[in-house]
């Protein structure tokens, strides 16, 4: 059985909301290592064996959150590009 006209519309409209949410969830993602580095108030440096290896850990963290954010805006393409594919079905599908 075709479906409906209905039916695609919403379904291309749940796709674009859920599009909609992995943007905003890649917006919130870039704050979350700003400004986490070593400096202490008073201009006083975080040195030392930790430091290092907090340093090190932040750098792969941000490479990994840059990566998530990529994930989330090409998940986002992708449900608008079948959103798109959905609404055009729609135009030639039974009421």
């Amino acid at each position: 059985m075709a479906e409906s006209r209905q039916e695609l519309l919403r379904q291309a409209d749940e796709k674009e909301l859920l599009a909609q949410r992995f943007v905003n969830y890649a917006k919130g993602l870039a704050p979350y290592f700003t400004g986490a580095d070593r400096a202490m108030s008073g201009g006083r440096t975080w040195t030392g064996p930790a430091a290092e290896r907090y340093a090190a850990a932040a750098r792969m963290r941000r490479s990994e959150l840059r990566d998530l954010e990529e994930d989330c805006h090409r998940a986002a393409a992708n449900l608008r590009r079948t959103a798109a594919e959905l609404r055009e079905r729609a135009d030639h599908a039974p009421d």
